[in-house]
């Protein structure tokens, strides 16, 4: 979504050439009318799993992180070869550090690294998270890796940026010395339209896509450990687990408590009913970094979020004005039971969290703070209408 909504705003005044990776087939006829409409020249690779994982056995015997390796493909380093031979590229800009390789070592040209996230923060946080002895082997490898190879990529770029000052505070700690910036996640205030009506509002909602392992986890936590306190205190409570693509697990978890009032309701065409429905939005994050784009849009809906530290990261939301934050069961239990019983309450704290989405997270303040980067890295009188990136 970000990486649409920066191409959008970049192509409006510059010449922009993708190279992406696709999966599966190839893009449809639709989605390339669709890039090529805001302006952008696409250049689709495809990404065949088998083979990019058997190039995984490179991180062996180099200094490349699994996740690195995986994307590292020789027809996308000569797509990008290609474009940069035949045009005057003033600015190479790197979405996510696996594409980093592409164009790190590339002489005279200038290049933004839009990182997200710290990877050895994520990798480090998610070690203690691993359900299986497999999970966590894995993850300590890439914390060994990414301890020598995050901040030498980032050695390689102008200016690197993350979307919380959580993730550049964990970069600081590996390079100090390096340039860094702040460029947020937006929400699109005009669809996640704010409405109150507190009164008409019900029950507990958890969003996200069912068939990745933190969001089966959190789910599993609400099931067994969150609503039944909550429910021990209303009775009436009840629970809306909404997303794409739900595992079997989770569909057997969902039916199994169908008593507790869990609801399963998968693959719906639009969130912004559910937020508008529902008078709490529950989301007990654990580990990660990044921001959490699901919460940007509960706040922008009016659908109070109930979450964890982690869970808030990248947001200035405060405990008790903008949202309620815990980190134990108890915690957020008690948290989402006093929601439910204080609309009144609820209502001031979802129009002050709209206004702070309206504030620091649209589109535009983004989009400021990307031509900000830009102009940091590009020489002045440089930043202008035929920059080609």
């Amino acid at each position: 979504m970000k990486s649409y909504y920066l191409l959008s705003h970049l192509a409006k005044t510059h010449n922009v050439h993708l190279v992406t990776f696709h999966h599966g087939g190839p893009p449809t006829q639709e989605q390339r009318d669709a890039i090529a409409r805001i302006g952008v020249h696409l250049t689709a690779i495809p990404l065949h799993p088998i083979t990019a994982g058997a190039a995984c056995v490179r991180s062996a015997v180099t200094d490349l992180p699994l996740e690195i390796a995986f994307y590292t493909r020789p027809d996308f380093q000569a797509a990008v070869d290609r474009i940069l031979a035949e045009h005057t590229v003033d600015l190479a800009i790197s979405f996510f550090m696996r594409t980093a390789e592409y164009v790190r070592a590339k002489p005279g040209l200038r290049r933004i690294l839009i990182a997200e996230d710290c990877r050895l923060e994520y990798q480090t946080r998610s070690v203690a998270s691993s359900t299986s002895a497999l999970q966590r082997l894995v993850r300590k490898w890439e914390v060994a890796k990414l301890s020598r190879y995050e901040p030498a990529v980032m050695s390689d770029f102008d200016c690197t940026t993350f979307v919380s000052q959580q993730d550049i505070d964990a970069m600081r700690r590996q390079r100090d010395d390096l340039p860094y910036a702040l460029v947020t996640n937006g929400v699109r205030t005009d669809e996640f339209q704010y409405v109150d009506q507190q009164e008409q509002r019900s029950g507990i909602l958890f969003a996200g896509k069912l068939d990745v392992l933190a969001n089966i986890l959190a789910a599993r936590w609400i099931v067994d450990d969150i609503l039944p306190m909550v429910r021990a205190t209303v009775p009436e409570a009840f629970l809306s687990i909404v997303g794409a693509h739900p595992t079997h697990e989770v569909q057997r978890m969902a039916a199994s408590a169908a008593d507790q009032k869990v609801r399963l309701e998968a693959n719906v065409p639009n969130m912004v009913p559910y937020l508008h429905g529902h008078a709490v939005f529950l989301h007990p994050h654990r580990g990660g970094s990044g921001i959490q784009n699901k919460v940007l849009e509960a706040m922008s809906a009016g659908c109070v979020v109930v979450t964890t530290p982690s869970g808030i990261q990248g947001i200035d939301a405060v405990h008790g004005e903008h949202c309620l934050i815990g980190t134990t069961s108890e915690e957020l239990a008690r948290h989402v039971t006093w929601l439910l019983q204080h609309p009144q309450e609820r209502s001031a704290m979802g129009q002050a969290a709209r206004q702070l989405m309206e504030e620091t997270h649209t589109w535009q303040h983004v989009y400021d703070q990307i031509d900000h980067v830009i102009d940091r890295v590009l020489a002045p009188g440089e930043h202008h209408g035929q920059l080609r990136v």
